[in-house]
């Protein structure tokens, strides 16, 4: 399979490949869409593909970059599936929410039957 790495470190790239996404593209990703939806601008089933493409060319232009609509919908998709399992953990009766640091507490036996721990 030929891919190509992009990132802020190389540069543009001719063909659409692997994108290698630093927390601030994610972060101006996030917020370009959540400014949308913010605008009633977010059917009702999703992001049209003309979202997707505005946000990779905000993208583009900050960090000099060549993604594509398609890469902004394929990493969204990631953060929603990311998403849904906080949200699973947090509706567990004995979950707390740690405002400090942003993180979800489990009870010993939830923790268990949710968790991997890789060793």
């Amino acid at each position: 399979m030929d891919n190509t790495e992009v990132t802020a470190a190389s540069g543009n790239s001719a063909k659409s490949g692997v994108i290698v996404w630093t927390p601030a593209m994610t972060n101006m990703m996030l917020g370009f869409l959540a400014d949308l939806v913010a605008k009633g601008k977010r059917t009702s089933s999703g992001f049209r593909e003309a979202h997707h493409r505005q946000c990779a060319a905000v993208l583009n232009e900050q960090f000099k970059l060549a993604v594509t609509g398609e890469q902004v919908r394929n990493h969204l998709k990631k953060w929603r599936k990311i998403w849904g399992r906080v949200v699973i953990l947090k509706n567990l009766s004995g979950a707390l929410w740690d405002e400090n640091t942003c993180t979800i507490r489990l009870a010993e036996e939830h923790c268990a039957g949710h968790c991997m721990v890789s060793l």
